[in-house]
């Protein structure tokens, strides 16, 4: 008896294990009924976190969902969910918080940003202080975002490709899309005098580049176990090598030394001329200074720096690789590429040939008519559609319980998410979901074409969406229509194009080679 007694604490742990991790999960949760992508996801999140370690986890949670429905327990509290009214909807319109995943992978300095705000009343209050300079009529408007157009696009990409085809050899476009957009918006964000120059000065492109690309192979641990991973950095184990934190501080300091650089500007009483505004540096430090504040104040510094670096850095990578999918899908389908042109008939984007003369701002296409384009905005986003660069899951938190994918009682703290790349790969509303098809936004009827808006999720959606969404149409289109109103184009030599599979994702191979052959121009200006 005695022995039997004895045994009853270790029996009432054991039974509380069994009904905690098996008997709840599989009978009496509310998450018992979501289908479950493997059977070990109703105890265990060792499944998906496979997945994410041999970079397998969109395609696969893809072809679950194609198989189980809308609906997937992808681990104990991690749902997906892949329909729009009862899931992106009510999740990401609904303002549903982010969970830590955000800044244990994109805090800078260690000090939260625009992007990893987990409290929305924070997200919402700095994003007043600066949204207004990423409006669209804003962007559209801006003699600096012009002035950037014409000093990067027409100043200096244009003339490496026109050499480049003078003299029949192929261009790198990967690493020169990322120069281009880094160059572009860094103007915009600092002005034209601290502006970068990724595209010409290769020191500064593998500097910036190198250190930014450096945590990648990483980021498994960066994103998922950082406490494991600082833990065993204290024992002298490394997850993450040493070397890579030297790399990513150095674009750090370039970040910051562009941070302090256009303070001391502004704070000088030298004029700036107006095409030469640090824009998004300026509303961010005016924001955030105290009304009363001298102009040589300079508060909240490490905030203001990790908002930049988090601002830039969106917005190189992900038009980057947009900007070398949609070139490379237009050498595979050349057909566009005359459309396109025709399109552009008329259009002023002059090829700069810096040997003659100098472009000016008024020389080239307004906003406006750029944007009109209806074949340029097909293609754009039906690249974006394909290959989008956010493809994995964005992850939230049920703040109280809810219904979501048709299953109702969801707990409050459970995660949940959606994926760009499931969302864009869903028959149903994107027919032959593989192909690369722009005239599925030329020819589809008004309720097929609100139907794909609603679905299209290239920058997220709600007010938590991607901020820069309008300078970055602004920067590609600008980019696409001046290519390909002078060149046609052709693969030279690729790496794997294929999609990594992954939160963040550009070409496997890391390399696209094109060639580019002069095209009959159609525009009103000639070099």
């Amino acid at each position: 008896m005695e022995l039997h007694i004895s045994f009853l604490p270790l029996l009432s742990v054991l039974g509380l294990l069994l009904y905690k991790y098996l008997i709840y999960p599989v009978i009496f949760s509310p998450l018992s009924k979501v289908p479950a992508a493997h059977w070990s996801c109703r105890f265990c999140s060792i499944w998906i976190y496979w997945l994410k370690w041999t970079n397998q986890e969109n395609r696969t949670v893809h072809d679950k969902h194609m198989k189980l429905g809308p609906s997937l327990l992808l681990g104990p509290k991690l749902l997906s969910i892949n329909t729009f009214d009862d899931g992106v909807k009510k999740i990401y319109q609904g303002g549903f918080p982010k969970p830590a995943f955000y800044f244990n992978g994109f805090a800078i300095y260690n000090t939260e940003n625009i992007f990893t705000f987990e409290d929305n009343a924070l997200h919402s209050a700095r994003k007043r202080m600066i949204s207004n300079t990423f409006s669209k009529s804003f962007v559209t408007s801006s003699p600096v975002a012009r002035a950037a157009t014409r000093d990067v696009l027409f100043g200096r990409y244009l003339p490496i490709i026109r050499k480049a085809s003078s003299e029949d050899k192929p261009v790198e476009v990967l690493g020169m899309n990322y120069a281009y957009s880094m160059d572009t918006f860094v103007q915009f964000q600092f002005g034209r005098s601290l502006g970068s120059n990724l595209l010409e000065d290769h020191k500064e492109r593998k500097l910036y580049l190198d250190g930014f690309f450096a945590p990648y192979p990483f980021l498994f641990w960066q994103y998922y176990f950082p406490k494991l991973a600082n833990f065993l950095r204290r024992i002298g184990i490394y997850l993450i090598p040493r070397s890579v934190d030297t790399k990513f501080a150095a674009a750090e300091d370039w970040n910051l030394q562009k941070c302090d650089s256009a303070q001391q500007l502004l704070a000088s009483s030298e004029p700036i001329h107006s095409d030469d505004q640090p824009v998004i540096f300026q509303q961010a430090l005016q924001s955030m200074s105290e009304p009363d504040g001298s102009k040589s104040a300079y508060p909240q510094r490490m905030q203001i720096a990790s908002d930049m670096f988090a601002h830039s850095s969106a917005a190189f990578e992900t038009s980057g690789n947009t900007e070398t999918y949609l070139f490379y899908e237009m050498c595979r389908n050349p057909e566009w590429q005359t459309k396109l042109r025709e399109e552009l008939r008329g259009i002023k984007l002059p090829q700069q040939d810096d040997l003659k003369r100098k472009i000016e701002v008024d020389d080239f296409a307004e906003p406006k008519d750029i944007d009109a384009l209806p074949v340029l905005h097909a293609i754009i986003m039906e690249t974006l559609r394909l290959w989008p660069a956010v493809p994995g899951g964005q992850p939230r938190v049920v703040p109280k319980i809810c219904s979501l994918g048709g299953y109702s009682d969801i707990p409050a703290g459970t995660i949940v998410q959606s994926y760009a790349y499931i969302l864009h790969r869903t028959p149903e509303v994107f027919p032959d979901p593989f192909q690369w098809k722009p005239q599925r936004w030329l020819d589809a009827s008004p309720d097929e074409l609100a139907n794909m808006k609603r679905w299209f999720w290239a920058f997220s959606s709600g007010p938590r969406m991607c901020i820069g969404s309008n300078f970055a149409y602004y920067s590609m289109k600008y980019l696409v229509a001046a290519v390909y109103a002078h060149f046609t184009t052709s693969i030279h030599a690729r790496g794997d194009m294929d999609l990594l599979d992954f939160y963040l994702a550009g070409p496997k191979g890391h390399r696209l080679e094109l060639k580019f052959h002069p095209a009959p121009y159609t525009g009103d200006i000639s070099a």
